[in-house]
């Protein structure tokens, strides 16, 4: 404990004196990477195992700021859920009410989860599940603790942030035993005024029970371990069923292959049932268009355009008219697709291409009120249905197409990202690839319209395992556009 003269001393209040014996001891008692960063930092992450301290840490960092800001401004806790804030958080072993000397809380309201200090400050807890109760307050600093169980997690970290605007330098810190989750990834990704703190469970050795360490040995080494004893962030697609070096990229400065069929899949979403009641947000809908050819005497299938919207049925019923006109492909080698929309050959000029052989929309009730609307226009779809599979079923039942190597995306044509898929192909390739089962994705609406087509095309056998060397496949072509005649039997012959 740093010391101090006792003129320095006898100037201090009672209060000012408590919190300077609780200040201290902390410091003197928490390891250093349980200490806030030196210098000027806007966000404090600390991403570790289990059992590190990382409660600990964030509610005595928040404690402390708020017993010693001169201006008394008021702070956030935000937890998984509101039992999270009171259990965890506030009332627990390390919670803050447990740290701040009891003689610096003026009053405790359980019921609406705030701490009102004797200085007039006040800490308010949040719960995740709630995030349109951040709109409205304000702070200069908040602690979030462990978000990556938060269950509305970015909808809640944006309406913070928002809040977050009191004092000359608001500061939030979170805490988390990380799970590969979008806003994790967006947290420890490198930028101005962010620090990130790292830790394993066996930094707090000293603090936990022998038993404990005991039990936890069958977890060492494995992808669990890692993640919870280790605290590393696991890379969402390491777990995934396809793995993304399945995929290969079609040569940017290669033309389109000249394809057998070409099938448009839709994954709608425009009822009400896909509207978030509390935030208006809609699930987008997503579509594919996908080219069976013919590579390495063997059928592929290349993904020629994806793009997802939120649209009502009417706006969607025209963008699938338009997208229907969309020729790909050249008679004249021309050059490759443009990025979501591929090239317009009634704009450009070039040959003719080929459009879209089927529409093919999942028989739900989206689908159903889009087929009979692009019915009533004389466009004729295919209704898709599942069955009792379910996605993490339909993407198993897809594999093995792609682990024969025939799903195919196009590599982008800018030097930057040069051996790399198209920007446009990233959303579908990443949910393909870190889709594990429900919750592992945040959406999976490109999932969806992926492996229906990829699944249609098996099922009516354009997608084969079979190898067919050119001169059968001639054969094949010649015997199905000329079949030869059949004979007629006379029915009373004897």
């Amino acid at each position: 404990m740093v010391a101090f003269d006792r003129a320095t001393l006898s100037k201090l209040t009672a209060d000012q004196l408590k919190t300077l014996i609780w200040r201290q001891k902390w410091l003197n008692t928490a390891r250093p990477n349980q200490l806030p960063p030196p210098g000027d930092w806007t966000e404090w992450g600390l991403m570790a195992g289990r059992g590190f301290g990382k409660s600990l840490c964030g509610n005595q960092w928040l404690a402390i700021e708020a017993v010693t800001d001169p201006l008394h401004l008021p702070s956030a806790v935000i937890a998984p859920t509101l039992n999270d804030v009171r259990y965890t958080c506030f009332e627990g072993h390390t919670g803050i009410l447990t740290l701040i000397p009891p003689e610096l809380v003026a009053e405790y309201n359980k019921t609406n989860l705030i701490i009102t200090l004797t200085n007039g400050s006040i800490i308010r807890g949040f719960s995740s599940e709630e995030p349109e109760r951040l709109r409205g307050p304000q702070f200069c600093r908040c602690y979030c603790d462990e978000i990556s169980s938060w269950s509305k997690d970015e909808e809640t970290w944006d309406m913070m942030m928002f809040g977050l605007r009191l004092g000359p330098n608001p500061k939030v810190v979170w805490t988390t035993t990380p799970k590969p989750k979008d806003l994790i990834r967006k947290l420890v990704a490198p930028k101005a005024g962010r620090h990130i703190t790292t830790g394993s469970t066996y930094d707090n050795k000293a603090n936990l029970p022998d038993s404990f360490f005991d039990q936890l040995k069958q977890y060492e080494g494995t992808q669990l371990g890692r993640q919870e004893l280790e605290g590393e962030l696991i890379d969402a697609e390491e777990g995934g069923v396809i793995k993304r070096s399945w995929i290969r990229l079609w040569p940017h400065d290669q033309t389109l292959p000249k394809f057998e069929f070409l099938v448009m899949s839709l994954d709608t979403a425009f009822t009400e049932k896909t509207v978030q009641r509390k935030t208006l947000n809609a699930d987008p809908t997503a579509c594919g268009v996908w080219g069976v050819f013919w590579h390495e005497d063997r059928t592929n299938i290349l993904l020629l355009d994806c793009w997802e919207d939120h649209l009502s049925l009417p706006d969607l019923t025209k963008r699938v008219k338009k997208e229907m006109e969309i020729a790909y492909g050249d008679d004249d080698d021309a050059p490759m697709l443009k990025p979501m929309f591929g090239p317009s050959r009634s704009t450009q000029g070039y040959g003719a291409g080929r459009k879209p052989d089927i529409i093919l929309i999942e028989e739900k009730g989206s689908g159903i009120s889009l087929r009979q609307n692009l019915s009533a226009d004389g466009i004729d779809t295919y209704a898709y249905n599942p069955g009792r599979a379910d996605k993490l079923t339909r993407l198993h039942l897809c594999s093995d197409v792609f682990a024969r190597g025939q799903v195919w995306v196009p590599e982008s044509d800018k030097k930057e990202r040069r051996g790399k898929p198209r920007s446009w192909c990233d959303n579908l390739i990443v949910q393909i690839c870190s889709y594990r089962g429900p919750g592992s994705v945040r959406h999976d609406d490109q999932l969806d319209q992926a492996t229906q087509a990829i699944i249609f095309c098996k099922n009516k056998g354009l997608i084969t395992a079979v190898k067919k060397e050119k001169a059968e496949r001639t054969k094949d072509r010649d015997r199905e556009e000329n079949p030869p005649p059949k004979s007629r039997v006379n029915p009373y012959a004897q």
